[in-house]
């Protein structure tokens, strides 16, 4: 534990103690301040990680009981969410993924199609990062599972384990596979996050192909460019002569379980493509894979698999936030706290550019304070009154979140990249100065011209 991880921790649980023990403010509804007193216990924890993940939730489930705060149907509103159930999918698959040994299958055809130069290299890795977002719906098992992959084929290139061009590599398929994934609707936790409070406190589910459209025409695409961009400026290196270890070709071809799982990867693809012609929500989609996945007949995943090498962290952390976010929603904080946002940042009267940068901005801040994931526990709950002060469709209030997903101050901000970085043995400096010139340039060049695309789309009126 270090220094600074145990004050924030400190003074979320003293703040938490002392709101739950403190009468209610005149003018407020009875339940509020404990609601927010479990809020700063959230952000301590949560921000830190002093704790699993997952002990957090139990711990705010257990405070928001006994403290009668609100009804258990609004506790456990997040286990009620089709998002939870888009993470225990990924989670699923992510064992399916390494089980079949697809994840080192992609990994070295990405190198065969792409050849041994830098900037070939540099180039296939992100695809490999973006590409495998759109077939395993969890960014920590993307990078858990593919990222040691990517450092031994840097390896067996010759590149060094503390040199630069073998963090660049490393660092270009962790962050392709977090940032330009946000614009994918089920491939990160965030945006898992944020459909579940959209539909469990606003009744509105987002769609895929919508969301896409939405998101990674801009700001999704940018990213993935200046990511790359920013690799080569920063990690290019001679290139090693490379080792005579190393086959030109893919050293292992894959298995008849890959291409089963390969297939039926392909139709979850193409049912979530398609999600507005059938009407089924991404996430029992994913349940169905999952369901797939399961099957003894397909050799996927053993059941004993989801009991000794299943991490269910994710899926109660989500659970968490989603039932926190209703918390904040049910006690009438959301309004308390919306009203003092609106009066600070003040909507009224200010061009539509103006209110589009200051909610990115806030969700930033947010995200350095609970990490993205956390933002739309906040913010998702204040989404009616932010929309009457600042005009806008309900829905494009929500979907503004997603902009400030891209902002990471610091690397514990973004938890899949930080394990990548971890895992791999890369210096935490050189993902520090990636992610602060990456959020630099979003913040300056991609998030303008996004603004105009979602102009252009008449999400404003």
């Amino acid at each position: 534990m270090r220094t600074w991880q145990f004050i924030i921790a400190s003074i979320g649980l003293t703040t938490c103690i002392f709101m739950l023990s403190s009468p209610t403010p005149e003018g407020w509804p009875p339940q509020a301040l404990n609601a927010l007193g479990l809020v700063f216990l959230a952000v301590g924890l949560w921000s830190t990680e002093i704790l699993p993940l997952h002990l957090t939730s139990f711990i705010i489930f257990f405070l928001a009981l006994i403290f009668s705060i609100a009804p258990p149907s609004i506790i456990f509103s997040g286990f009620h969410s089709g998002a939870v159930w888009l993470v225990f999918a990924g989670i699923v698959i992510g064992i399916a993924v390494e089980k079949t040994g697809i994840g080192a299958n992609i990994a070295e055809w990405v190198v065969k199609w792409f050849g041994h130069s830098y900037t070939g290299l540099v180039f296939g890795m992100g695809v490999a990062g973006f590409g495998s977002a759109f077939l395993m719906p969890s960014a920590m098992g993307r990078v858990v599972i593919l990222a040691p992959v990517v450092a031994k084929i840097a390896e067996r290139l010759g590149y060094e384990t503390n040199s630069r061009a073998r963090s660049g590599l490393i660092l270009t398929f962790c962050f392709c596979t977090v940032f330009p994934a946000m614009s994918i609707l089920p491939a990160t936790v965030p945006n898992v996050v944020l459909a579940g409070a959209s539909e469990n406190i606003h009744g509105i589910t987002l769609h895929y192909t919508d969301f896409m459209n939405l998101h990674f025409t801009v700001a999704g695409s940018g990213s993935f460019i200046v990511i790359l961009i920013l690799t080569l400026l920063m990690f290019r290196n001679k290139h090693p002569e490379l080792k005579k270890t190393y086959l030109a070709q893919t050293s292992s071809k894959i298995t008849p379980g890959g291409v089963r799982l390969l297939i039926i990867l392909l139709l979850t693809l193409s049912f979530w493509l398609t999600d507005k012609v059938h009407g089924i929500a991404p996430a029992w989609i994913g349940l169905g894979t999952s369901i797939l996945c399961l099957m003894p007949f397909l050799k996927l995943v053993k059941a004993s698999s989801l009991v000794q090498g299943a991490n269910y962290s994710p899926w109660f952390f989500v659970a968490g936030i989603i039932g926190l976010g209703a918390i904040v929603a049910h006690t009438g904080l959301a309004e308390i706290l919306a009203a003092a946002l609106i009066e600070i940042v003040g909507f009224e009267n200010k061009t539509d550019l103006f209110k589009f940068s200051a909610l990115t901005l806030i969700g930033g801040i947010l995200s350095f304070a609970l990490n993205p994931a956390g933002v739309p526990a906040v913010l998702a709950p204040m989404a009616d009154s932010i929309a009457q002060a600042t005009g806008w469709p309900l829905e494009t209030v929500l979907m503004s979140q997603i902009s400030s997903f891209f902002i990471i101050i610091v690397p514990y901000q973004a938890a899949p990249i930080f394990a990548g970085v971890i895992l791999t043995k890369v210096p935490i400096k050189y993902c520090a100065q990636l992610g602060i010139i990456f959020s630099i340039l979003y913040i300056f060049l991609i998030m303008p011209i996004n603004y105009f695309w979602w102009h252009h789309l008449d999400m404003f009126s």
